[in-house]
């Protein structure tokens, strides 16, 4: 799971080449240590997509994670969602948005949100059409960098 994370992550975020706040980034946070973490914890659900027996997308969610910017009482963060670039446009991701959401509605949580990056238009114009509406803006903090963020959320 650790590696798909790595490929997609790089594939998404390094578009002008690698540079040391990217690499210290991903060699310290894109971890199979980080990602043992996240499986360990109770209000964290993984939702994995295989196509013959390859690992071909990751979704993430964290039920209880707040953000101020979202109304709900009970909300929940989709941390990740990140399918292999081959099999982008099969509906891989709108399966497991799917399912992740049915699991959080069974839960009683009433808003999902999430950010991604202001340059990822993949998935700025993803997320709208499965029901997401842009919200505002965030930061996200790398390395002493203030990198753009766009803020999504929708009611289950």
């Amino acid at each position: 799971m650790t590696v798909l994370i790595l490929q997609v992550w790089l594939d998404t975020y390094v578009k002008q080449g690698v540079r040391q706040a990217i690499a210290d980034y991903v060699l310290s946070e894109l971890t199979v240590a980080r990602t043992a973490a996240y499986l360990a914890q109770a209000h964290t659900h993984i939702l994995l997509a295989e196509t013959n027996g390859h690992l071909v997308g990751y979704c993430q969610t964290s039920q209880g994670k707040r953000h101020v910017q979202v109304t709900a009482e009970h909300q929940a963060e989709l941390d990740h969602l990140y399918i292999h670039p081959a099999f982008f446009g099969r509906g891989i991701a709108r399966q497991l948005l799917t399912e992740a959401e049915a699991h959080l509605r069974e839960l009683g949580v009433q808003q999902v949100w999430l950010t991604t990056w202001v340059g990822n238009d993949r998935a700025r114009h993803f997320y709208p059409l499965a029901g997401y509406a842009d919200i505002g803006a965030t930061t996200f903090h790398m390395e002493g960098e203030d990198i753009a963020n766009r803020i999504f959320c929708k009611s289950l």
